[in-house]
């Protein structure tokens, strides 16, 4: 048999080379796919418990996020009460429990986006207008109503300054208002319909008593961007990967 093999030193040099950058090649766009191909494939809430899999989804989410999220999130995922962008990392989570999948909805179809997946069931009234709700006959308030309704959710966390407005703002937040169809009875909200907990310190636009107000006058009713058509599956499960992780507990030391 020929030997195929070159004789000088520096052929075989180039030869070796050749060969070395095609197994880099083969590593660079053979494997990750197949990687990817397994993170899209698996249970969204194994991802992160499976360390093969997170390898592949971390580094990934992190790019997508910056590149598609961080212009509102901004880079850390950090709260922007000014502009009502909620806090990635703090484990309080508007729609669902923070779940990979869940995320995954939200990063897929948006809140509020046009797409008819997408979370879009309830909005804040805005008790300042004739009619505040379109879909209920929820009658406005006067601007001592909305007054003493904040005075009731300040109360909540004990920061009210008026116990008697307090307690007349409860009153409207159990009947003529109608805060308790979506807020609940005890103010701790409902994640199935995106409307937040009242009774925690966590304010999407901001707990002080004016911020309070204006949300209660006016309404709230954020937007999230559906990425559906923006991105492909592997980058959805990444970057929702790397969301849920930026909240998640840090891994128990042995």
């Amino acid at each position: 048999m020929a030997n195929l093999l070159p004789r000088s030193r520096s052929a075989r040099w180039l030869a070796a080379a050749t060969l070395l950058l095609l197994a880099v090649l083969l590593v660079r766009h053979v494997l990750p796919p197949t990687a990817r191909a397994a993170m899209v494939r698996a249970d969204p809430d194994t991802v992160l418990a499976d360390p093969a899999l997170a390898a592949v989804a971390l580094p990934l989410g992190r790019s997508v996020f910056a590149r598609h999220c961080a212009r509102c999130h901004g880079i850390a995922g950090e709260a922007d009460a000014a502009r009502g962008i909620p806090s990635l990392r703090d484990g309080e989570h508007l729609y669902g429990e923070g779940r990979v999948a869940e995320i995954e909805s939200i990063v897929r179809h948006g809140i509020r986006s046009g797409d008819r997946k997408g979370w879009n069931l309830a909005a804040m009234p805005a008790y300042a207008s004739a009619r505040p709700y379109a879909a209920e006959p929820i009658p406005p308030l006067t601007p001592q109503g909305t007054k003493d309704v904040t005075q009731f959710l300040l109360g909540l966390a004990r920061r009210s300054t008026d116990d008697a407005a307090a307690a007349r703002g409860r009153r409207i937040y159990g009947g003529s208002g109608g805060c308790w169809d979506c807020h609940g009875v005890d103010a701790r909200g409902d994640p199935a319909v995106g409307a937040p907990d009242l009774a925690d310190p966590v304010w999407l636009y901001g707990g002080t008593a004016p911020a309070i107000r204006r949300s209660i006058a006016y309404g709230r009713g954020g937007t999230s961007p559906a990425f559906a058509k923006a991105l492909d599956a592997a980058a959805i499960r990444a970057v929702s990967a790397y969301v849920a992780s930026l909240s998640a507990p840090p891994p128990e030391t042995p």
